[in-house]
């Protein structure tokens, strides 16, 4: 990472540490919509817990859908920036569903972590009441510890898949490796454990989420070290899979034509290696849990 990186990202986590909301950065452009793309949507609105009303789209294929895919995106931008990175599955016959949590796009409310859990909850209990079968869920990023939390809470017997794509095991943890990257921000890591929050960490929920698992991390993430992805693979209960994809950045797995063929066929028919062993590449992860 170059120095000014380094400089953003110590003046984030600084951020971070003096205020919760931080951990987020929303905007209400609009980047793009489907019909730029040629696909079919409909938006749609829908309430919190706390009645904060939530904005999604429906991406749909033009013939009976094959499946039902719902993705909580990352911390930055909105879902109109978001679905850009799923359209293939559209046109590969599944409909997705991604929605804005609060203080995103048209979305109500300024964000925060608890409740933008809520949301994500909302959101899972809204597409289960439109659809009477199982949903495959994607989490990229923060997503994907905002899914952790919602899934905990929520249940998962009508989740067929969840897949969890460069998230973090631990925030303070992830905080104390962006500042150890810098030789400027390397005597404030203590600060990271101190003043960002576990409690909304995926590793402690890993152990008991049951429900088949997929973890995706890209070997050149620059922002969530690919370790956060083995570890949170270790603790988790079978059903898991972890694919590592050489090369690729954070949340950019799908950005490969061979992955995304991977993952459609998994999702056909879903294949869990009982051999951890075999399924991962190690030369690029440090701290690996044996």
């Amino acid at each position: 990472m170059k120095l000014a990186g380094y400089a953003v990202a110590i003046a984030v986590l600084l951020a971070l540490w003096g205020c919760e909301a931080m951990v987020f950065q929303p905007d209400s452009r609009l980047y793009a919509t489907p019909a730029d793309l040629n696909l079919s949507y409909r938006e749609v609105h829908f309430d919190s817990r706390d009645g904060t009303r939530l904005s999604g789209w429906w991406l749909e294929p033009g013939n009976v859908p094959r499946g039902t895919v719902m993705v909580v995106h990352g911390n930055a931008q909105n879902i109109s920036a978001h679905f850009l990175g799923f359209d293939w599955l559209v046109r590969a016959g599944y409909e997705v569903f991604i929605f804005d949590y609060r203080g995103y796009g048209t979305s109500e409310g300024s964000p925060a972590l608890e409740g933008a859990v809520e949301d994500t909850e909302a959101a899972l209990a809204y597409v289960q009441a439109q659809r009477r079968g199982r949903v495959t869920v994607i989490g990229q990023s923060l997503g994907g510890a905002l899914l952790f939390n919602a899934l905990a809470r929520q249940g998962t017997e009508r989740i067929a898949l969840a897949v969890f794509d460069s998230t973090f095991a631990s925030l303070p943890q992830a905080g104390r490796e962006a500042l150890d990257r810098s030789i400027v921000g390397w005597p404030l890591q203590w600060g990271a454990s101190l003043t960002l929050t576990d409690r909304y960490d995926p590793i402690g929920i890993a152990p008991s989420l049951a429900v088949p698992k997929l973890y995706l991390a890209g070997s050149k993430d620059s922002i969530i070290s690919p370790n956060h992805s083995w570890q949170l693979f270790d603790a988790s209960a079978r059903p898991r899979a972890f694919w590592l994809v050489q090369d690729a950045g954070h949340i950019a797995a799908f950005n490969d034509s061979r992955i995304r063929a991977r993952f459609l066929a998994f999702l056909r028919r879903p294949a869990f290696d009982p051999d951890a062993s075999a399924m991962l590449i190690f030369d690029t992860i440090k701290q690996k849990s044996e």
